[in-house]
């Protein structure tokens, strides 16, 4: 029964570390797989199936090699100086989302409650703070919350919209919406290769501190399962409305404001919800980093990472984000390539 109680905190965590702000309002999925039509079902189905593969390596290699934290698992599986190279563009990725995302949560509260920017910050900083102190625990108690609350706002909006435009869910109408890209592998294995380099951060220090990976690893197939018929929800309310992504930031609250007011407050609170949920994943991330490189308490690290982050939130990270997504993406790749080499070769030897 514990066992079984592990796998679903641990879908929970995979779920509520993947899907973010911009899984939440629809512009990734669009960007990703929406713009391929209806095959871009197949891409995240494709999308959910890798994700159980590369977690299984990532699980079995952290357990047979007691590796603690992201940077410790890179150096494990890649050669010295790409390791090098992947572990500061990584710490840099996860510093500067969690800058942005301190800097989102504050202007999301402000621009539609009216609430102070620096108070939004605030809010952000003391409540990540409250559950990262709980270590593993805290993570286990975010995303207990986060992540069935987005379901329910999720499954609210896509049933809404289909009582209301029923005829939309037939295939023969989603077979007219064109395509608008055509390389539907590249960017599925590219929007893979982004998130399994992200998750390890979470994934690698969890298989550590808990030591029973095969419920880990039950959770992992439990979390992708949910996360593609999640994702596969959200791409079809892209995929019939072609121009929300075109004329709103946030496509799917667009969606939702159609529908109800009442979906617009639930999706406006998701989408802080996510925020709040990928800056405890991303500061446990890099507390645990700092703890193995520099011998930092996880603790002491915890503000640490928020004290360093908490200023480019007002200078701004946009520079920096411009230059490390495209090189994120493509290393992302890299290490995914190195960790299957490195499987290969054990499994050579043996």
């Amino acid at each position: 029964m514990k066992d079984i109680r592990l796998s679903i905190q641990i879908a929970m965590i995979f779920i509520g570390s993947i899907v973010g702000a911009g899984v939440c309002s629809g512009r990734e999925l669009n960007q990703f797989f929406a713009t391929y039509g209806i095959a871009g079902f197949m891409g995240l189905i494709l999308c959910g199936t890798l994700y159980i593969i590369f977690s299984q390596v990532i699980i079995k290699i952290t357990d047979e090699y007691k590796v603690s934290s992201y940077d410790e698992f890179v150096d494990l599986v890649c050669p010295k100086w790409v390791a090098r190279f992947i572990n500061v563009v990584l710490t840099l990725f996860l510093l500067s989302s969690t800058s942005i995302i301190l800097a989102g949560s504050g202007s999301i509260l402000y621009q539609y409650f009216h609430i102070p920017h620096w108070v939004g910050v605030l809010i952000m900083f003391i409540l990540s703070s409250f559950f990262l102190l709980r270590n593993t625990e805290g993570l286990f108690e975010v995303n207990s919350i986060v992540v069935p609350s987005l379901i329910i706002v999720m499954s609210a909006i896509f049933m809404a919209y289909i009582k209301q435009n029923p005829s939309t869910i037939e295939l023969s109408y989603m077979r007219l919406i064109p395509r608008q890209k055509t390389n539907l592998l590249t960017s599925t294995m590219i929007y893979v290769s982004f998130n399994i380099l992200t998750i390890i951060g979470v994934i690698v220090p969890l298989t550590n501190d808990i030591k029973k990976p095969k419920p880990i690893m039950k959770g992992v197939i439990l979390g992708s399962i949910m996360l593609t018929l999640l994702g596969l929800g959200i791409t079809f309310l892209m995929l019939v409305n072609p121009f929300h992504s075109r004329a709103y930031e946030m496509p799917l609250l667009a969606v939702a404001m159609e529908l109800s007011p009442l979906l617009q407050i639930g999706m406006l609170g998701i989408m802080w919800l996510e925020m709040f949920s990928s800056q405890v994943s991303n500061v446990y991330s890099l507390s645990y980093y700092l703890k193995n490189r520099f011998k930092i308490e996880y603790h002491k690290g915890i503000f640490l990472v928020v004290l360093i982050a908490a200023p480019f939130s007002v200078i701004g990270f946009s520079k920096l984000v411009e230059f490390l997504y495209p090189m994120y993406g493509i290393l992302s790749m890299v290490f995914l390539i190195y960790c299957l080499i490195f499987i290969y070769k054990k499994q050579y030897k043996r």
